[in-house]
């Protein structure tokens, strides 16, 4: 006879979900966070795809944005497909699809096609996020949600340090063989891998009462068509008029906004909740900064690092890759503090904490930054990271607490929806910030006045009750 403790340890069935999420998150974000380095490297090497440009690391911000403005557009439709198709079988295609458009990036030439690419893969990866958050709540105990919503997100944590930290490398290896092409090298390295890691996802993950490709594909790739069309319409628009790479994000911004409206006046009394509950409204908000904060160290971290010292891209990638090391260790921390403080108004209470912690840390960047003290940089990255990451976990557990049990997926795709208005701002206003100041002490700044916002509004989350 087993023991009654004794059944409640070893590997369950969450758990192999769990792994298998956690590579995907893996690969997905490696696809997603070579940007960063490429882009970087790009405008260390003056290279064609943006010589000349008045303002070199706003328009390679711009072309980092053009990712999420895909990635943001199919949120809900993914969340929305997840809750009616599956969500195993949404998973499965936005991973396929991720790989598939990566290793496009990887062989495009020219700056329309780069871009188009880069909004290809994130229409698909858009499909992703939603549907994950969900399946993880659907399949873990409710007093191990937290501690799963960190250990899959460890994923994301492993996918960005490797790319911060090896394609500086890769790309200068490949300059012996590939020449000014070698940027393409890890798109066309990691889009293959990423591809397999979405069949396997296929046969391992748990199926739901529905799952069908015929019925989410194409719907997905109808709702991707069209914004990918929107998207793309107006870079060219903005760059025939020779407008700035701020109003040409100004335009996508537009396009997102009237999304949400459209979600709102067509969506049904069964969906309404996720869109006009205060409680969750102010979750969405106060995600922003999340997303506007991870991707100020995610895409520019390594040229903070570069240019505040005399490492060269390579060696910077070694302190820039802290960030992203460190989140390994916060966000199942996060999740293993939040399953020790059950209760909405407590996780409310560790939320702004951490949050004002992150806001505080943040800030310090811009001493160590002036003074050019390494060490101090290396210690504060270490530090936002594993903070930053904890800060994440509590945000996404109590978005699910206040969520309604079979909305999981659309609540979080609206969360990610109106969350990557910050990825989408981040890289072009933090490079726009950068060019006009002659440093990054504004875009910190700004960066840690955001998180301050953040934390008050959790505060303001008014229910203490679940459904």
């Amino acid at each position: 006879m087993v023991h009654p403790k004794a059944a409640k340890k070893g590997w369950k069935a969450h758990h192999s979900v769990w792994l298998m999420l956690f590579i995907a998150w893996t690969m997905c974000y490696l696809d997603r966070a070579i940007t960063g380095p490429v882009i970087s490297w790009m405008i260390a090497n003056d290279l064609e795809l943006i010589r000349g440009a008045y303002e070199p690391h706003a328009v390679g911000g711009l072309i980092g944005s053009m990712f999420f403005a895909g990635y943001m557009l199919t949120q809900f439709p993914a969340g929305f497909l997840g809750d009616r198709f599956g969500r195993r079988t949404m998973l499965v295609i936005s991973t396929i699809w991720a790989g598939v458009a990566t290793i496009l990036s990887g062989v495009s030439r020219g700056l329309n096609a780069f871009v188009a690419a880069r909004v290809l893969t994130g229409l698909g990866e858009g499909a992703y996020y939603s549907n994950d958050r969900a399946l993880v709540a659907q399949v873990t105990p409710a007093e191990k949600v937290g501690t799963g919503m960190g250990v899959v997100f460890v994923g994301l944590a492993f996918g960005l340090t490797s790319a911060t930290v090896f394609s500086p490398w890769l790309i200068e290896t490949a300059e012996g063989f590939m020449g000014q092409a070698a940027w393409s090298f890890p798109f066309l390295l990691f889009g293959p891998p990423t591809v397999v890691v979405g069949l396997f996802m296929h046969r391992l993950l748990p199926g739901g009462a529905v799952e069908t490709y015929r019925g989410a594909l194409p719907r997905l790739i109808a709702y991707s068509l069209l914004f990918l069309l929107v998207i793309m319409g107006i870079f060219h628009l903005s760059l025939s008029l020779r407008l700035g790479v701020l109003w040409q994000t100004m335009f996508v911004l537009m396009v997102a906004f009237v999304l949400v409206g459209l979600i709102s006046s067509r969506i049904g009394p069964s969906g309404a909740t996720v869109l006009r509950d205060r409680s969750l409204l102010l979750m969405y908000l106060s995600a922003i900064p999340i997303l506007f904060t991870l991707w100020f160290f995610g895409f520019w971290a390594l040229l903070v690092v570069s240019e505040s010292s005399d490492l060269g891209l390579s060696g910077a990638a070694l302190y820039a890759g802290l960030f992203g090391l460190a989140n390994a260790i916060g966000y199942p921390l996060g999740g293993v503090v939040c399953d020790r403080i059950p209760g909405i108004a407590g996780r409310k209470r560790l939320y702004a904490l951490v949050c004002v912690t992150v806001a505080v840390l943040v800030a310090l960047m811009v001493p160590s930054i002036q003074a050019e003290d390494l060490t101090a940089m290396a210690i504060l990255l270490f530090l936002i990271g594993m903070v930053f990451a904890a800060m994440q976990t509590v945000h996404m557990t109590l978005t699910a607490d206040l969520s309604p049990p079979d909305q999981l997926g659309r609540s979080f795709g609206m969360w990610n929806l109106v969350a990557e208005f910050g990825a989408l701002l981040s890289p072009v206003i933090c490079g726009y910030l950068r060019d006009a100041t002659g440093s990054w002490d504004a875009a910190i700044v700004l960066t840690s006045a955001l998180l301050l916002a953040s934390a008050a509004l959790v505060v303001l989350v008014p229910r203490a009750v679940r459904y």
